[in-house]
């Protein structure tokens, strides 16, 4: 006979669990994310929030025991602690881990940019539309945030175009703060707009290094006209994207040329209202130039919209919250509670996929509520499908269903389970 069981307190502990364990993920993504290999980070995370939410289920039924009973509580309790660590810690760190090594690999020659050139416009207009400086401050930020392993170069230009730092490593401090101190001592903004030289210019950076992991940034609050067939031809064939930045506000036909350039060469076009926020927008182009994938986390770089990514993304939290029921019914050596706590890890690993999937967008708090709200999903949900499938009474009234046929996890046999329920039952 199969009978729905309810464990209220498991329920409430799983969702505490969750959250403690949303709490550690937080904090090993934002000490570790930088310095850990994606597998190792995305592996962590889910084994110690698997850890937490098996804890705290197993503290819940040793104080009620709805689910697997009071024969489990009194002999068997023991050994779901034993089980603990390796049936929920160490085998979601496995299982995350390879499903983000899968995730992470690229399957598109695609890669993150790796030479970046910035096009800086100084014509006499810019004294009007950026009277404090607000570019070279942007450019600044950006030499700063910029990554070790990444080469920069620099041009200014307006009716001409000079070449203020060559392309180059920024693998020492010393080399920033050179690259710093010829921005912040650029003379006075003069002169007209000349996109075709600032374009020639920088291209002729990129032309020695590998092309295909290169991408130029165009600012410019004015209009210019552009030979395509002998400055845009080039950087389409060497698939090198130009971002352009303009202020419409200033001069309307200068930033649908602007469109036009990032079009053509697949970069994007941003619109400012005013200088203050070309910092904001020089950091944006970068990172989300850089290839950065791990399953938690927004996708950026050529491959953010990818459909396949995405299927990956949520058939990975599928399997994760599989494999999530699988650990629970693990701890409890129960195979009928596994069953339904894997089908329900099933639907949760779905829906926890699709949130993330759908609602990461690069914000962190906005993140982080998303992340909190697909791992409680994944511990409620996962814990709440014992209520909703029928499950053996037996194994609630002395005895188990172990995964190991006639066997109970100290060893002796289960012939006779009426006896054994019997000696239970006179206890209870």
């Amino acid at each position: 006979m199969r009978q729905r069981k309810w464990n209220a307190l498991m329920i409430g502990a799983s969702l505490v669990g969750t959250l403690i364990g949303f709490a550690v993920g937080e904090w090993l993504l934002l000490q570790f994310s930088q310095q850990w290999p994606h597998w190792v980070l995305i592996g962590s995370y889910f084994g110690q929030l698997a850890f937490w939410i098996g804890l705290l289920a197993v503290l819940a039924e040793i104080i009620s025991p709805r689910l697997n009973g009071m024969g489990w509580k009194q002999r068997y309790a023991g050994n779901s602690w034993k089980m603990l660590v390796p049936s929920t810690l160490v085998m979601l760190f496995a299982a995350g881990a390879l499903l983000q090594a899968i995730y992470g690999y690229t399957l598109q020659r695609n890669g993150s940019a790796e030479n970046i050139v910035l096009l800086l416009d100084v014509s006499s207009s810019m004294n009007s539309n950026d009277p404090s400086g607000q570019l070279f401050r942007a450019a600044t930020n950006l030499v700063n945030v910029i990554d070790d392993d990444k080469r920069i170069a620099v041009i200014a230009f307006n009716s001409k175009a000079d070449l203020l730092q060559p392309l180059t490593a920024l693998d020492s401090d010393q080399t920033r703060q050179s690259i710093i101190q010829k921005l912040s001592g650029y003379e006075k903004p003069d002169g007209g707009t000349d996109f075709n030289e600032a374009l020639k210019l920088g291209f002729a950076q990129i032309q020695p290094v590998q092309q295909e992991n290169s991408m130029m940034v165009l600012m410019s609050d004015g209009h210019s006209s552009v030979d395509y067939e002998e400055v845009v031809a080039p950087l389409q064939q060497a698939h090198v994207p130009v971002h352009t930045v303009g202020m419409s506000a200033a001069d309307r036909d200068g930033t649908e040329q602007l469109k036009k350039i990032a079009e053509q060469t697949a970069g994007g076009y941003y619109d400012v209202a005013d200088a203050s926020q070309l910092t904001g927008i020089f950091e944006h182009i970068y990172k989300t130039s850089q290839e950065e994938r791990h399953l938690v986390g927004e996708r950026t770089g050529a491959l953010q919209d990818s459909l396949l990514y995405g299927a990956l993304r949520v058939i990975s939290l599928l399997l994760i919250g599989t494999l999530l029921g699988l650990s629970l019914g693990l701890v409890f050596d129960n195979k009928y509670l596994a069953q339904s706590f894997m089908i329900g890890g099933t639907i949760a690993g779905l829906l926890a996929g699709l949130l993330l999937e759908k609602g990461l967008s690069g914000f962190a708090f906005t993140d982080a509520l998303d992340r909190m709200f697909a791992d409680a999903i994944l511990g409620i949900i996962v814990s709440l499908f014992a209520a909703l499938i029928p499950i053996p009474t037996e194994i609630t009234q002395g005895g188990r269903s172990s995964f190991r046929p006639g066997r109970f996890a100290s060893g002796k046999s289960f012939r006779k389970p009426e006896s054994f329920s019997s000696r239970f039952d006179s206890q209870e």
